[in-house]
Formats: C-alpha cells, structure tokens, sequence
C-alpha cells in the first residue's frame, strides 16, 4: 500500500491524531516559536515527525523498486547476477530504512508523551 500524493505521513499522522490539529505541523511552530519556552520541543517534535515520514516514503520508494527488479528477473535470464546484485542493494537499503524509521517512530512517541505530560489538552465545550 502506498501514501497516496500529498497525504501525510505516519509522523504527521500521529501528531494529528494524539494533538487534534488538522495541520500539525504549523500549528505547532505558530503555537510555540521562538522565545516561547515550549520552542525546542515543538521544533523536535516537527523536525522527527517529518524525518519519520521522509523515511517511510523513501521505504516506499525502495519497496517498488525491489517490485520492478522481480519483475526483470522473471523475464529472463539476461543479467541475472548483476539484477540480483541490484536487489542485494535495494534490500539492504529497506532494511536500513525501516530500522531508521522504528527508531525515529519511538523518538516521536516519546517527545509526543513529553509534550502532553507539560501542554494540557485543550478544553471541550460540551
């Protein structure tokens, strides 16, 4: 399954979800700039939700990639070695990406926890 174009991703997602904010990250940076003291946390917050997102597009990306070289292997035997060395490579690189993107999905859930133990969550009128 793919992110469809525009869509955000799973960082901006969750900081959507857990925060009530249609756009999370602006909201955020106009919530909390400079000189504000909450600054730093809402930059992080921001920075690792984007860096999270990056990431899983780019796993994206590797993953059809590693679906088009399938593809040229079936076809034929022409360059069989130098196509399995290219899903070697793409292989190592998904592997790579997803570790990045576990360790940057753990960073954010815990910057969002941090986040919520300090900012009360707002107030609905009932």
């Amino acid at each position: 399954m793919t992110t469809p174009p525009n869509a955000p991703g799973p960082g901006t997602r969750l900081l959507a979800e857990q925060l009530g904010l249609g756009e999370p990250l602006t909201a955020l940076a106009v919530r909390h700039p400079p000189g504000d003291r909450l600054h730093r946390l809402a930059r992080a917050l921001c920075q690792t939700a984007t860096e999270l997102d990056t990431g899983y597009w780019r796993a994206q990306q590797v993953g059809r990639q590693l679906r088009a070289l399938r593809g040229r292997l079936a076809s034929g035997p022409d360059g069989t070695d130098a196509l399995k060395e290219e899903i070697s490579s793409a292989a190592e690189e998904l592997e790579l990406m997803l570790e990045r993107c576990e360790v940057l999905d753990t960073a954010l859930i815990r910057l969002l926890g941090i986040y919520q133990d300090i900012v009360p969550a707002p107030r609905v009128n009932p």
